[in-house]
């Protein structure tokens, strides 16, 4: 397994928003600018034919039309979206919105599957949703992806939660919300990735989703166990 970090900010910072590709062809959340971003890092789209999504808001979902374009060019795609029922209406929503002329004619060259399981297999690859609370946005979700027993896992957007410290449990590396120096009810912060750092110390926690606050002030953190990335990072590849 092959993690690599596509992007690292929150909304109102010059990093890509956040998101996360496996393997070159499983993406964790397809935020605005995401396809672009993939471009600069010689990522080809077409190879990557799942996308996972946490949750509905724009900086995390707002490229799925620009992915599906990019997928449509090559005949017989398949493009698999995994989501929770009301972000089926939203994908469609949002495609519709932005090119309202290529909506039939993509739908007719190549299949989008929307898939809300709980659980559901990838390849070799087993994956779990995890609900997790992101304020009044529901519902929201983190993914922990297992390889035999190898476990990783993804906050999305998240406060500090009982499902969040089960995910540290479980997960070699746990890719988390770190929006804050101090977590509150819709993000996790600084103070939240310390004590689960210093809980597991076996376990690698690798912030994301980081205001420019939040990725100063990682800089005096000295805990080796949690990995602060940039754009474009290779996590590790197992």
């Amino acid at each position: 397994m092959k993690l690599t970090i596509i992007g690292t900010g929150g909304m109102a910072t010059k990093y890509n928003s956040a998101n996360y590709l496996i393997d070159d062809n499983i993406l964790i959340d397809i935020p605005n600018g995401s396809c672009k971003a993939l471009r600069r890092m010689d990522k080809d789209i077409q190879n990557i034919e799942h996308v996972l999504i946490t949750h509905f808001h724009g900086d995390h979902y707002f490229d799925l039309p620009f992915y599906l374009l990019a997928k449509n060019k090559k005949e017989k795609s398949i493009a698999n979206i995994y989501t929770c029922k009301k972000g089926i209406k939203k994908s469609k929503k949002i495609f519709k919105l932005a090119f309202p002329n290529s909506v039939k004619k993509v739908n007719k060259n190549m299949t989008i599957n929307y898939i809300t399981d709980l659980s559901f297999k990838i390849g070799n690859y087993f994956i779990e949703k995890i609900l997790v609370d992101h304020g009044n946005l529901k519902p929201a979700y983190g993914y922990i992806i297992s390889d035999n027993n190898f476990k990783v896992g993804f906050t999305g957007d998240t406060s500090y939660t009982d499902s969040i410290k089960m995910m540290a449990e479980k997960c070699d590396y746990l890719v988390c919300d770190c929006s804050f120096k101090v977590g509150n009810d819709k993000h996790m912060g600084i103070d939240n990735i310390v004590e689960m750092a210093n809980h597991y110390p076996n376990h690698k926690f690798v912030v994301s989703h980081l205001s420019d606050a939040s990725k100063l002030a990682l800089k005096d953190i000295k805990l080796e166990n949690i990995i602060v990335p940039e754009d474009g990072n290779i996590i590790f590849d197992n």
